[in-house]
C-alpha cells in the first residue's frame, strides 16, 4: 500500500523575488519596441508602476494588484501558444506555494498547497526531504565549488478526482530564476565531508549538521512542469507485474493490471479479459479458474472447448493471428452467441489480441468498453508493447498448469493412449479448477458412448502344456544329472545318507516321469537347492576329496543356469521362443497401428501373455475435430483381417529360428452394435459400461476356448483365422473381405462355416474360419486393399 505524502518543516527561508525576471524583460526591451502586442514604453511604465515586484515578496496577495503585468512577465516562460497545453506553474523556491500556473496545472493541483493523496518515487514518499537535499546541493554548488548534478527523475502519481484513475507525471524543475544568499560567514566543509553526505544521501540530519540552514536564504522562483508519462510508466509496471510467477492466475494481479490499463486509456469503464488454452487438445484451460477470465466464458459449471468461439469475433482474431477491433458490437450483423453474451454484460466495444507462442495461438487478451468507439485501431496499439509479456506469462502458466493437470491424471492412471488424452486433460482441467478453489474432488468419469469395438487375439497354441513339458524335461534332467554325481561320490565314499539321497532321487524321477502335478516343480527345486546342491558343495570343498568327485561336481555345476541355479534348458528355449513370437506380433501391431491412427483416430490397447490380444474402440465420441462414418469401421475390420494374415505369415517364417517350435492361433470377435466404455480408476484401464454390454466382455474371455458344435475341436487352429459373429449381416460383410483377400493371395479358398457350442452368457455364436496362405509375400500396411478403402473414404 502506498504511503501518504510525508510533510516535514523545510528548514531554509524561501522568498518570492521577481527581480531577475523583470531584469530579463528590461534587457530584452532595450532592443525591441513591441513585445506581445505591447509597446515598449507601456511595458516599462507598467514595471515602473510596480516597484514592490522588484523586492522580495512575503505576502503573495501583493501580486493580485498586478495580474496583467504578472501575466505579461510570465509569458516569457510560459508562452501563450502553449499555455493551454502545458502543465506548468511558478512556485516560491523549494516551496509548494505557487503564484502563477497554466489552467491544466490548476485542474490537477492547487496553487497554495500540496495534495496529500499524491504518491511520489521519493524515499518513503517524503518530498520535503527531497527538497532539503536539493537545497543543500544548490548551496554546495554555489559556495563550495562543487558541480553535483542531482538530476534524479521525480515521478508523482496523482489520482483523478472524477474518474478515480491515477495519472503519473514526471516533474521537471527549472531553478534558473532562483538564487541562494549567504547571510553570514560560511562554515568550511571539506571534500571528505561532502563525500560523506553524498554517501548518506537521504540522511537530512547529517546534511543539516554541516550546512547551517539559518545562514542561507533562497530567493526568486522555480518553474515546475508536469509531463504525463502515464502510458510509459503503466506499461513498464504491467511488464514487471507479468514477470511474477502467478501473474495471470492471481486475482490481486488481475485487479492491479486492469486498473493500470484503465489508466493507460484514461477510461474507467474498461474491462480486461484473458483466456488461455491448450490448442492441441482443444481445451480452454483457465475457464472458471480465477478473476483472470474471458468475456466469452459461459457459466463456470459448463464444459467448453476452443470450438466454443467458432465463427465469432475471437475466431477471426485467432485465424488472422493479429489484433482485431470491434468498435460497436450492437451494429454488427449475424451475431453469434459469443457477441450476444458480451452485449449482455454491457460491453459494446471489444479489442481481441491473440497471444502467439512459436506460431501457435495460446491465448486471447481482451479489452472491453461499455461505450462504442472508445477503443479503436489507433489507441488499442498502445497494448502492443505488453502483448509479448502477456504471452510469456500465459505460456509459463500453461506449462505449470499442464504439469499439475497431468499429475492429477496420474493419480488415476499410469499411461494414457494419445487418442483419448484430450478427454483426460479436459477432465483434469476441471479438477484443477476445483482444487484451486480448495475443493477436494477426484478425477471425474471418463466415458465414451457409442463406440464400436474390434477385438483380436493371436495366441500361442497349447502354450500351457508345452511349458509344462519343458518344465518336466528340465526337472527330470536336473534329477538325472544329480543322480550321476551321487553315483560318483558313492563309488569313493560309503555313507548311508548318500544312499538315502539316491533313493529319493529315484522317487522324484519316477514321479515326474508320470506327469507334472501342481506343486511338483517347487518341491523338486527345493529338494535340489536345499539338499543336493549343499551336499555337492561340501564334498567338493573337502581337502582330500578325490579328483573324480570334484570333476563330476564341476561338470554338474556347468550345466546349471547362472540365474536360476538349476538346469533350465528346455524352459529357456520355450520362454525365449514365446518371447520372440510375442515381440514379433506386438512390434508389428505397433508399427501398423501408427499408420492406422492416421486414417482415423481410435483407442488401442494390447496385452501380452502367451500371445497378444488387443482392443480397438472407434466412434464419434473419441475424436474432437473429425466426423465418424461407418465406412471407417468397415475399413478397420478389413485392416484387422489383413493384419492377422500378415502376422500369420511372419510367424510362419519366424518358426524356423525358434528353439522350441510353436504355432499360433488367431481369432477375431465381431460385435455389430456400438457400446459404451468407461475408464475404471481401480483397474486403471477402460472396460465396457452397462449391464447389456457386459455380455461382450464375457464372450471375449471365453471365446478362445470355444469348441465347434458337436465336436471336441477348438475353433482356433494354427494357420487359420476364426471370425466369430452373432449377426448374419456381419458374416455377409466379412465374406466380401474374404473374397477380396482370396483374390490377392492372402487367403486360400478354404472357408468353413461353423456353429459354436453354447458358452455361458453367450448363445447362438457362429464363426467363419479361413485359412491363411502362409506362403504369401509380406506387404506394407499401405497395400492396395487398404488403399482402396482409403480412396473410398476420401471420395465420400
Amino acid at each position: 500500500m502506498s504511503k501518504k505524502l510525508q510533510k516535514t518543516d523545510f528548514p531554509f527561508r524561501t522568498r518570492l523575488n521577481l527581480l531577475s525576471l523583470i531584469q530579463y524583460w528590461e534587457n530584452n526591451l532595450s532592443s525591441n519596441n513591441i513585445l506581445h502586442n505591447f509597446p515598449k514604453e507601456q511595458i516599462l511604465k507598467m514595471i515602473e508602476d510596480a516597484p514592490e515586484l522588484k523586492q522580495p515578496i512575503d505576502d503573495l496577495s501583493v501580486l493580485n494588484k498586478h495580474k496583467e503585468l504578472l501575466g505579461l512577465l510570465m509569458s516569457a516562460i510560459m508562452p501563450p501558444a502553449l499555455v493551454d497545453k502545458e502543465i506548468a506553474a511558478a512556485l516560491v523556491p523549494f516551496n509548494f506555494r505557487g503564484f502563477y500556473s497554466t489552467p491544466a496545472y490548476r485542474n490537477i493541483m492547487p496553487l497554495d498547497e500540496i495534495r496529500t493523496d499524491i504518491v511520489s518515487n521519493m524515499k518513503d514518499n517524503n518530498m520535503e526531504k527531497g527538497k532539503v537535499i536539493r537545497a543543500c546541493i544548490f548551496i554546495l554548488n554555489k559556495f563550495y565549488g562543487t558541480n553535483i548534478n542531482f538530476d534524479l527523475p521525480i515521478l508523482v502519481t496523482i489520482p483523478n478526482k472524477e474518474t478515480g484513475l491515477s495519472r503519473i507525471y514526471k516533474i521537471d524543475i527549472n531553478t534558473d530564476f532562483a538564487d541562494v544568499i549567504s547571510k553570514g560567514e560560511l562554515k568550511p566543509i571539506s571534500p571528505e565531508l561532502i563525500r560523506l553526505m553524498l554517501d548518506n544521501l537521504y540522511d537530512t540530519d547529517l546534511w543539516l549538521e554541516y550546512i547551517d540552514a539559518t545562514n542561507f536564504e533562497f530567493e526568486g522562483f522555480s518553474i515546475i512542469k508536469l509531463v504525463d508519462v502515464t502510458v510509459e510508466e503503466m506499461m513498464s509496471s504491467i511488464k514487471y507485474d507479468l514477470l511474477k510467477k502467478d501473474a495471470v492466475s492471481c486475482p490481486e494481479s488481475f485487479d492491479a493490471i486492469q486498473q493500470k490499463i484503465r489508466a493507460i486509456f484514461d477510461l474507467p469503464g474498461i474491462s480486461l479479459g484473458l483466456s488461455f488454452f491448450d490448442v492441441n487438445n482443444n481445451i480452454i484451460s483457465n475457464h472458471g479458474s480465477s478473476s483472470w477470465n474471458s468475456f466469452m466464458m459461459p457459466t463456470k459449471d459448463e464444459i467448453i472447448s476452443c470450438n466454443y468461439f467458432k465463427d465469432s469475433i475471437y475466431d477471426l482474431a485467432f485465424n488472422l493471428k493479429r489484433t482485431v477491433v470491434f468498435e460497436d458490437l450492437e451494429s454488427m450483423k449475424d451475431l453469434t452467441h459469443i457477441e450476444k453474451k458480451i452485449l449482455e454484460t454491457g460491453v459494446k466495444n471489444v479489442v481481441a489480441s491473440p497471444l502467439i507462442y512459436e506460431d501457435k495461438v495460446i491465448g486471447m487478451l481482451e479489452l472491453g468498453a461499455p461505450y462504442a468507439g472508445k477503443l479503436n485501431a489507433v489507441n488499442s496499439a498502445k497494448m502492443e508493447a505488453v502483448i509479448p509479456m502477456f504471452t510469456a506469462a500465459v505460456h509459463r502458466v500453461l506449462k505449470d498448469m499442464e504439469t499439475e493437470v497431468r499429475a492429477i491424471i496420474q493419480e488415476a492412471c499410469t499411461a494414457i493412449h494419445p487418442s483419448v488424452e484430450w478427454r483426460f486433460l479436459e477432465e483434469g482441467y476441471k479438477v484443477h479448477v476445483q482444487r484451486s478453489q480448495n475443493r477436494k474432488v477426484p478425477l471425474g468419469d471418463i466415458v465414451f458412448n457409442d463406440v464400436y469395438p474390434i477385438y483380436g487375439l493371436s495366441d500361442i497354441k497349447n502354450s500351457s502344456s508345452t511349458r509344462n513339458e519343458a518344465i518336466q524335461a528340465d526337472l527330470k534332467e536336473n534329477l538325472k544329472q544329480a543322480k550321476k554325481v551321487i553315483k560318483t561320490i558313492l563309488a569313493n565314499k560309503k555313507m548311508p545318507i548318500l544312499d538315502e539321497l539316491n533313493f529319493r532321487l529315484d522317487q522324484e524321477i519316477a514321479s515326474i516321469s508320470k506327469g507334472l502335478n501342481s506343486g511338483d516343480e517347487s518341491s523338486v527345486l527345493s529338494f535340489i537347492k536345499k539338499e543336493i546342491v549343499p551336499a555337492f558343495k561340501l564334498f567338493n570343498e573337502e581337502v582330500d576329496a578325490p579328483e573324480a568327485i570334484r570333476t563330476e561336481i564341476n561338470r554338474y555345476q556347468q550345466l546349471l543356469d547362472p540365474v536360476h541355479g538349476v538346469i533350465y534348458d528346455k524352459r529357456r528355449d520355450f520362454e525365449e521362443s514365446l518371447t520372440l513370437i510375442n515381440h514379433s506380433i506386438s512390434d508389428y501391431l505397433d508399427e501398423v497401428e501408427i499408420e492406422a491412427q492416421q486414417i482415423f483416430p481410435h483407442y488401442f490397447e494390447k496385452y501380452k501373455t502367451d500371445g497378444v490380444e488387443y482392443n480397438i474402440y472407434l466412434g464419434q465420441s473419441i475424436v474432437q475435430d473429425k466426423v465418424f462414418n461407418k465406412l471407417y469401421l468397415n475399413n478397420f475390420r478389413l485392416w484387422q483381417l489383413i493384419v492377422m494374415c500378415e502376422i500369420a505369415t511372419r510367424i510362419e517364417q519366424l518358426k524356423i529360428t525358434l528353439a522350441t517350435p510353436l504355432d499360433i492361433t488367431q481369432l477375431i470377435l465381431v460385435h455389430g452394435e456400438p457400446l459404451s466404455i468407461r475408464f475404471r480408476n481401480d483397474e486403471k484401464h477402460f472396460d465396457v459400461d452397462g449391464a447389456y454390454n457386459i455380455r461382450y466382455e464375457i464372450v471375449k474371455k471365453r471365446i478362445d476356448k470355444a469348441l465347434i458344435k458337436g465336436t471336441k475341436e477348438r475353433i482356433t487352429q494354427p494357420g487359420k483365422i476364426a471370425i466369430v459373429y452373432a449377426q448374419p449381416k456381419d458374416a455377409e460383410e466379412y465374406r466380401r473381405y474374404i473374397e477380396y483377400l482370396q483374390s490377392i493371395g492372402y487367403l486360400t479358398d478354404n472357408v468353413e462355416d461353423l456353429h459354436l457350442e453354447e458358452l455361458q452368457g453367450a448363445h447362438g455364436l457362429k464363426a467363419l474360419r479361413v485359412e491363411v496362405n502362409l506362403k504369401a509375400h509380406q506387404r506394407d500396411f499401405g497395400n492396395e486393399a487398404i488403399q482402396q478403402v482409403i480412396d473410398a473414404i476420401n471420395a465420400n
